[in-house]
């Protein structure tokens, strides 16, 4: 056993760890870089290195293909917070909404009751966004037969906060323990008038107001978190991951100096303020994120002389949950537990897989609190501190963006702060542009949709939802007005990745939409291009109907596709193109690039031609156009 010891210590130093871990290794030569790059040119064959495989994110951020030792990687532990429980290692939210009270209050007890450790409860008096509170009476109602003191309670009330804060705070001093109850008012001015676009008075003011609220409560509340600055407005807005932790950085630092001006010493400033972070389905991002987080922190309270760790709260991205197949939502809000998880994130909220369509049935509210069990009581994902550590391309990714969302914290603080960047619009037009990269990857489908505009099922069953009129339980809303001037900005308006193809689907739903696709050949020949139109058609809502060129019954058909390979196009494209024509289909386009071909193709009667890369939402308009007769045609 010693001798077992020494050589793998060996072994490390000299760089070769295969060398004599096992004895196969030894038949091998060590593994190079430029052994490695000779034969992805070899692979290449004179593609650029820089298009093929080095991937960018849409901040520009650029992530090689392979890291090695050569690359001096420092490997960093960014754990989460120590749990005291080793079985539950984060604490498992889920989000109540139900407009009406009384229905919330089931759905708050069957969720603690089922394995959630907590609730987060979005308060809207309107019903329309969440829970109709608008009283102190209101919320005992939502809470009734919840032991606040054992079941943390986080709130979600945008400029309501302050009062909420206060409702929650009357409810739960009369319990036993409530001073150690470790509730979450998560005050958020900041991102409700990012949000919004304007205050009901100054914002500045609002944020005093929360600081306040803060002070008045925290004697009572030991372990109670004040202030959520939160990212999210940012990423759901269309914004990229660095100018995500740039405005979660800044809106933590304007919440410490407001608690700090509320009476606050420096260490219970940051020990009251909960960090807040989206995650997706695009995992190795979301966790690198959740990490970067961390490490801004530690330089923010290093600056500030403080050691309080951060806790991070990861909340399920809106922005990517789609209303057709919605199915698909399943996996990806698996892929962002399972960011949360890995990432360290200190407390996780997934939303229900049917908040695109309506309010969530029994079966998506299951799933929405089952998804994180599962990832926690069988997968076990929280039994490793920091999972991503030393993996060299995971830590890269994580320098990355804390070095890129530090500096987009120094903008905004250069800018007078996060409220003056809001309001000189510095924040929105950095996310305007990422978000424009953004539409434009997915209309391009460079960054592709399952279920949407990859493999889109045009039979879709979808989910029972919960019926409900927001109308009937709506209740008066309290005067949120502060003295002064409103604020204004421009606000950071929402988007989901899939609206533009799903407004396309809803459309041909009018439309009795099914094109023709004429296959030349054999099989071999057009299956390729036969999947790829049927696929981007679907996208739209148009259907396929697959027929052979030589027994092809066009029936006056609207539009028909030509698919088969390049040499068959050769030999009888043109030909099949006329054919069509005359047999009177109003618009033939062929799936594939024409090459030089294109003169006789266009002459024959192919308006349009299918290929990868291209804008697939213009090519859609332009289907969709072809089912729609203009006056002169009918």
């Amino acid at each position: 056993m010693p001798d077992r010891k020494i050589a793998v210590v060996n072994s490390v130093q000299t760089n070769n760890p295969l060398a004599t871990i096992s004895p196969l290794a030894a038949d091998f030569d060590a593994p190079s870089r430029a052994a490695w790059m000779a034969l992805v040119e070899k692979t290449l064959k004179g593609a650029p290195f820089e298009k093929k495989l080095r991937w960018k994110t849409r901040e520009g951020l650029s992530v090689e293909p392979l890291y090695t030792p050569e690359d001096g990687i420092a490997a960093h532990s960014l754990p989460r917070m120590i749990s005291a429980d080793p079985d539950r290692p984060w604490d498992l939210r889920t989000v109540i909404r139900h407009p009406d009270p009384q229905a919330a209050n089931a759905q708050v007890l069957d969720d603690l009751e089922n394995g959630a450790a907590s609730v987060l409860l979005r308060l809207d008096p309107t019903g329309r966004n969440g829970i109709a509170v608008a009283s102190v009476d209101d919320l005992a109602a939502v809470l009734e037969g919840v032991l606040i003191d054992l079941a943390p309670i986080g709130l979600d009330a945008g400029f309501l906060g302050v009062q909420a804060a206060d409702w929650l705070a009357a409810l739960a001093k009369p319990m036993p323990g409530a001073p150690r109850a470790p509730l979450a008012f998560n005050m958020d001015p900041v991102s409700a008038f990012a949000r919004a676009g304007e205050a009901p008075g100054p914002v500045g003011d609002h944020v005093a107001a929360a600081a306040a609220a803060a002070k008045r409560h925290a004697g009572s509340f030991y372990e109670a978190r004040m202030m959520l600055a939160s990212g999210q407005v940012v990423h759901e807005a269309g914004g990229g991951e660095a100018q995500e932790l740039g405005f979660m950085a800044a809106s933590a630092v304007q919440y410490v100096r407001a608690l700090v001006d509320a009476g606050f010493s420096l260490d219970d400033a940051f020990g009251r303020v909960t960090l807040g972070l989206a995650v997706d389905g695009e995992y190795f991002t979301s966790l690198a994120k959740l990490r970067a987080a961390r490490a801004i922190w530690s330089r923010i309270i290093g600056a500030a002389g403080s050691t309080v760790q951060a806790r991070v709260e990861a909340r399920s991205s809106a922005r990517m949950l789609a209303r057709v197949d919605p199915w698909v939502n399943l996996l990806r809000l698996t892929a962002a537990g399972f960011a949360g998880a890995v990432g360290g994130a200190d407390i996780i909220t997934l939303s229900p897989f049917t908040d695109a369509l309506g309010h969530p049935g029994v079966l998506a509210r299951r799933q929405a609190r089952n998804t994180q069990l599962v990832l926690m009581e069988e997968s076990h994902l929280g039994r490793v501190a920091d999972p991503a550590a030393g993996a060299w391309a995971l830590e890269a990714l994580t320098d990355s963006f804390a070095r890129a969302g530090w500096a987009a914290f120094q903008a905004i603080e250069a800018e007078g702060g996060v409220i003056a960047a809001l309001e000189a619009g510095l924040v929105q037009d950095k996310v305007a542009e990422t978000r424009a990269a953004l539409t434009a990857a997915v209309a391009k489908r460079a960054i592709g949709l399952i279920g949407v505009s990859e493999f889109p099922n045009l039979a879709d069953v979808p989910p029972t939802l919960d019926p409900v009129d927001p109308a009937a339980f709506a209740r008066p809303a309290p005067d949120l007005a502060l003295p002064g001037t409103a604020s204004t900005c421009a606000p950071l308006a929402q988007m989901r990745l899939a609206e533009p193809f799903e407004a396309l689907r809803e459309r041909a739903a009018g439309l009795e939409a099914t094109a023709l696709l004429v296959t030349l050949g054999t099989a071999a020949d057009f299956t390729a291009r036969v999947g790829f139109a049927r696929n981007l058609l679907a996208a739209g809502g148009i259907a396929a109907d697959i027929q052979a060129a030589d027994a092809v019954e066009a029936g006056g058909a609207r539009l028909a596709v030509i698919c088969s390979s390049d040499a068959r196009y050769d030999e009888a494209a043109a030909e099949t193109a006329r054919a069509l024509k005359a047999a009177g289909v109003a618009h033939v386009w062929l799936a594939g690039r024409p090459g030089a071909l294109e003169a006789a193709l266009t002459a024959a009667g192919v308006e349009h031609f299918l290929a990868a890369g291209s804008d697939a939402l213009a090519v859609l308009e332009q289907a969709h156009a072809a089912f729609t007769p203009d006056a002169t045609e009918a």
